[in-house]
């Protein structure tokens, strides 16, 4: 039974939706980024201090007061390449740091309309290598188009052959920009966060591209690192968890998948007790 604070949630997120279109405008991005930076970005807590970092990667280093030094986590915010930032996820980056005990760095890549693929690529890359030069384990969290990206960094990172991340937890991951899968369709009525079978986003100048750094689906998961899958029963991206959940026991790849009966597209956005429980599960696995 979902806790009252799941069904306010439930209330919030349809008037999220209803700002949505399938043809989003470049003065919407700005409205909707400023939006949630005023109404969900938080201070930096007392037990730690950030670092802003410009270069080579850009991004919100975060330091933990006699946290673990030798561990970091690299959290990637999602937003349909558009509309998130690293101030509107603050909350949610310093709910698993704490749990974890660990540094982290949230990247602030560039998505549309400033730029197009592959900049989030190159910049969540960039964060990576970044990170590595300071710490000898990186964790790696992603929700939705964060998700994405922390799929095909690791599958770039595969094929440059370099050292991967210790681990991966995605919170609803969209792993086709062609959104055709059948939950597009099913569930469009349910989720009350996203509208389904919509329009390609438009950061990827070839969605239909068969790129696994577009679409992880078409991607070889073969030696990845052990994977969370978390997604809401009721969205219209629960395929593509199921998919990727399929994809990963394929290729022998150590995988958990959960699934947040009547919950919605990453619902850990907002301050209910299945957000509390979701981000223990995903702190357990990543410690």
């Amino acid at each position: 039974m979902l806790s009252e604070q799941a069904k306010q949630a439930i209330e919030i997120a349809k008037t999220i939706k209803k700002q949505q279109s399938n043809a989003l405008k470049p003065e919407q991005v700005n409205f909707l980024r400023a939006d949630a930076d005023k109404n969900t970005g938080v201070p930096i807590p007392e037990n730690m201090r950030l670092e802003t970092v410009t270069n080579p990667a850009k991004g919100e280093h975060y330091i933990l007061n006699n946290g673990n030094d030798n561990t970091v986590l690299l959290f990637i915010h999602g937003g349909a390449y558009a509309t998130g930032s690293v101030k509107s996820r603050r909350k949610l980056c310093f709910e698993l740091l704490n749990r974890l005990n660990c540094d982290g760095f949230s990247v602030d890549y560039r998505q549309w309309p400033e730029a197009r693929h592959p900049a989030a690529q190159e910049d969540v890359l960039a964060a990576y290598n970044f990170l590595k030069q300071k710490y000898n384990h990186i964790l790696v969290f992603g929700e939705s188009a964060g998700a994405t990206l922390a799929l095909t960094l690791t599958l770039q990172l595969k094929f440059d052959n370099a050292k991967l991340p210790d681990k991966i937890a995605l919170f609803s991951p969209v792993i086709t920009q062609v959104n055709t899968v059948a939950s597009e369709y099913l569930m469009q009525e349910r989720d009350p966060m996203l509208l389904g079978a919509g329009d390609p986003v438009p950061y990827f100048e070839h969605p239909y591209a068969k790129d696994p750094l577009i679409s992880p689906i078409y991607g070889d998961f073969t030696g990845f690192p052990p994977v969370m899958i978390n997604c809401g029963s009721e969205e219209v991206k629960y395929d593509d968890s199921k998919i990727l959940n399929y994809l990963c026991q394929k290729d022998g790849v150590d995988v958990t998948w959960n699934v947040w009966q009547d919950l919605f597209h990453v619902f850990v956005l907002f301050d209910m007790p299945e957000t509390t429980q979701a981000l223990n599960k995903i702190a357990n696995f990543l410690k």
